[in-house]
C-alpha cells in the first residue's frame, strides 16, 4: 500500500491529476515491491492518492472517479479527497505561498488523515511529473528520521522572524534549508517529535516569514532527522539552466557538482518553475528536449483531463512575450543599456515585435530569457524602477554564464 499526497484547490486539481497519471504510467507492472525492497512483504500493492483541499465540487469529484477508474485498470488505485477548512490554520499567517490562500499549509496537518497502520507517505507538489517508478522511494528505509528531503537550490540567506516573552527573535536558515515539494514521511516519527504542534506554535509567534510551509518545516525538523535524497528526486526545472552547487558556494544546492551532475542526466521527478500549463517551452534537459514537452505528453494520456487541458494549450502565448523581453533585456545588460532596460518596464508598445523575435530563441538559451522576462513582468506588475531589475538581470547573467555549461560537458 502506497499512501501519497497532494493538496490542491478546484482549479488545480486538474494539475494534479496529470500528476498522479504519471505516476501510474511509469510504474513497471513487471516489478513487484520485494524488487525494490527484498525484505518487504507487501503483497497487494495499491496506490491511495490523497487529495486535501478547501473545496471540491461534485462535478470535479465525478472527474476524479472516472480517472481512478481509468487509472485502475492499468494499476490498481484509489483517490480520497479530503476537506480542509482555513479555520484550522488561523494561527498561520498569510504569507508567501500562502499569499492568499491557507492551502500550502494543509500538508503540515497530512498525519491526521492516516490511522496508526499507515508509517509512510510521500508529499508531492502538484507542479512536479514523475519520471521514474515511485515505489523507489517507498523502499527507502527512513529508519529514526522524520523525513526524507531534497535540498532546495536556492539562496539560503533566508529567515524567519518571530515573538518569543515579547522579545524579537530571527531564526536563520542554513545550507541544509530543503525543498518541501516532495516529503517522504515517516509517519511515527512525525507524530512523536510533534511537527504540526511545533509549526503551528511557531507560525502563531510570526510576524515575518517567507516560504510559509516550507519555512516552519525548515525550523522545525532539525537536521540529524532527515534523511537527505538525491537531488533526483526533486529536480527544481530551473536548474537545467544553471545551479550554484556546495562546492562553489556553500549557501546555494546543498549537493556537489559531481552530485548534481549525476541528477541532471537522470532527472527523476521534475519540479517545474515555469509553469507547463503557462509555458510551452522553457528549459532543455541534458538530452536536449524542452522539458515541457515531457507534461503535455502525459497529459494526453491523461484520463477525463485531457480534453480540457488540450483545448487550453492553443491560447498559451504569453510565455513568447516573457521570452522575449528577457532576450532584449539580456541584450541591454551587456551594453550597459539603461535608457533600454527602462524602456522595457515602462514601455509595452513593441511587445508584439519581441513576441515575434522569441520565437528564434535558440533553445538553450531559452530559459534565461525567461527568468529575465520574469523579471520584467515583476516590475511592470509592482511598477518598479529600473535600478532593482538591472542588478538582479546582471547577477543572474554572470551565474548563467559562470555555472551553466559546468553540466552540459
Amino acid at each position: 500500500m502506497y499512501h501519497l499526497v497532494f493538496s490542491a484547490d478546484e482549479n488545480y486539481i486538474k494539475y494534479t491529476s496529470v500528476l498522479i497519471t504519471s505516476i501510474i504510467l511509469n510504474t513497471d507492472k513487471n516489478k513487484k515491491f520485494q524488487d525494490f525492497d527484498k525484505n518487504s512483504n507487501v503483497k497487494n500493492e495499491k496506490y491511495f492518492f490523497h487529495i486535501l483541499s478547501n473545496f471540491v465540487s461534485d462535478k470535479t469529484r465525478e472527474k476524479l472517479l472516472n480517472l481512478q477508474n481509468d487509472l485502475n485498470i492499468i494499476f490498481p488505485c484509489e483517490i480520497i479527497i479530503h476537506i480542509k477548512n482555513d479555520e484550522e490554520f488561523k494561527n498561520f499567517p498569510i504569507s508567501g505561498a500562502a499569499h492568499s490562500l491557507k492551502l500550502p499549509y494543509y500538508r503540515l496537518k497530512l498525519s491526521s488523515i492516516f490511522d496508526e497502520s499507515v508509517k509512510k507517505c510521500l508529499y508531492l507538489d502538484s507542479d512536479m511529473l514523475c519520471m521514474c517508478d515511485i515505489r523507489e522511494l517507498f523502499s527507502i528505509n527512513l529508519k529514526d528520521k522524520i523525513a526524507g528531503v531534497v535540498g532546495d537550490p536556492g539562496s539560503k540567506k533566508s529567515k524567519i522572524k518571530f515573538k518569543e516573552n515579547d522579545k524579537k527573535k530571527i531564526f536563520y536558515f542554513d545550507e541544509n534549508y530543503f525543498n518541501s515539494g516532495l516529503l517522504l514521511i515517516n509517519l511515527e516519527e512525525y507524530k512523536k517529535h510533534n511537527i504540526e504542534q511545533k509549526c503551528e506554535e511557531l507560525a502563531s509567534k510570526c510576524y515575518y516569514i517567507k516560504a510559509a510551509d516550507q519555512d516552519l518545516l525548515n525550523a522545525t525538523i532539525e537536521t540529524k532527522l532527515r534523511y537527505k535524497l538525491d537531488f533526483a528526486y526533486n529536480f527544481s526545472t530551473i536548474a537545467f539552466c544553471y545551479v550554484i552547487c556546495k562546492d562553489e558556494n556553500k549557501n546555494r544546492l546543498n549537493y556537489t557538482r559531481d552530485e548534481f551532475n549525476k541528477s541532471i542526466k537522470n532527472p527523476k521527478i521534475l519540479h517545474y518553475g515555469e509553469k507547463p500549463w503557462k509555458f510551452l517551452k522553457s528549459y532543455f534537459d541534458y538530452k536536449g528536449n524542452n522539458i515541457n514537452d515531457y507534461w503535455w505528453d502525459v497529459v494526453s494520456k491523461t484520463p477525463v483531463f485531457n480534453e480540457e487541458l488540450l483545448k487550453s494549450k492553443k491560447d498559451i502565448t504569453n510565455y513568447l512575450l516573457c521570452a522575449g523581453l528577457g532576450r532584449e533585456l539580456f541584450d541591454a545588460i551587456l551594453k550597459f543599456n539603461f535608457l533600454k532596460v527602462n524602456f522595457l518596464i515602462k514601455n509595452t508598445s513593441h511587445d508584439e515585435k519581441y513576441i515575434q523575435k522569441a520565437k528564434s530563441i535558440e533553445n538553450d538559451f531559452f530559459g534565461i530569457c525567461c527568468i529575465l522576462g520574469t523579471a520584467i513582468f515583476y516590475a511592470r506588475y509592482y511598477k518598479k524602477n529600473f535600478f532593482g531589475v538591472y542588478f538582479k538581470a546582471l547577477k543572474i547573467i554572470y551565474n548563467f554564464k559562470k555555472y551553466h555549461f559546468k553540466s552540459r560537458n
